[in-house]
């Protein structure tokens, strides 16, 4: 999705902006979105949320939004994301990004660089006034990201919390298209509902007091979304 990031500069980008953007193509073939917590609850009304783990053992939460490779279902031809459909944060924060500096756990915030218009006139638009402070739009995309960030951290902890638990289990999900063809889904887990059914009495009491069920059944809720991707 990102081309050429580069870190934003009032030096560099004094009268930098960002072009307007007019569509999703930029997404058009991600078939998997990662998300947060906070996005449970309007994201499990159209796609199955998953678990996946990455090569350091860091856990996130994925909105499946394709079966086939490099097809998002949820972008036409023209870019358009379909109506009334739940757009992840993860992609509506683009062409900005949150990059590590050298040497340094510190964040910086970045952008495509492919989307930068040069002499930007628009303010609201723009990276920075006339005396160099951070625009509106600046700070805004600022506390976007931030807040993105923060509820990452909170998601790969919620489901870091899932598999002390032991509620996780890894799964395949075989998706039929009317024309008969089957796709297969796999490297994901879920959460195994005998396991939370027969959960001892402490560990009940755990998920309740860290309010977890209802992040919970928006996962398993989302899961009916998986066959449905396939009528599509």
């Amino acid at each position: 999705m990102y081309q050429n990031v580069e870190p934003i500069n009032s030096v560099v980008h004094s009268k930098c902006g960002i072009k307007e953007l007019s569509s999703f193509a930029y997404a058009k073939e991600m078939i998997h979105a990662p998300i947060t917590v906070a996005e449970f609850y309007e994201s499990c009304k159209d796609y199955p949320i998953v678990f996946a783990k990455d090569a350091s053992a860091s856990w996130s939460a994925l909105a499946l939004i394709g079966y086939k490779e490099k097809e998002n279902l949820f972008i036409d031809e023209k870019g358009a994301w379909e109506k009334n459909r739940y757009v992840p944060a993860f992609i509506r924060r683009y062409p900005f990004i949150f990059v590590a500096q050298q040497g340094s756990d510190e964040l910086t915030l970045a952008f495509d660089v492919t989307c930068k218009e040069e002499k930007c006139t628009i303010m609201e638009r723009r990276f920075f006034d006339d005396e160099a402070k951070a625009t509106p739009f600046l700070q805004n995309i600022m506390s976007f990201l931030t807040q993105f960030q923060n509820d990452a951290k909170a998601t790969a902890e919620f489901i870091k919390q899932l598999d002390e638990w032991e509620l996780l289990e890894a799964r395949m999900a075989n998706i039929v298209t009317p024309s008969g063809e089957t796709f297969t889904l796999n490297g994901f887990y879920v959460i195994n509902e005998e396991k939370l059914r027969h959960l001892g009495k402490k560990k009940k009491e755990e998920i309740y007091a860290k309010n977890a069920i209802p992040l919970i059944t928006a996962h398993l809720i989302s899961l009916s979304n998986i066959q449905r991707m396939g009528n599509r």
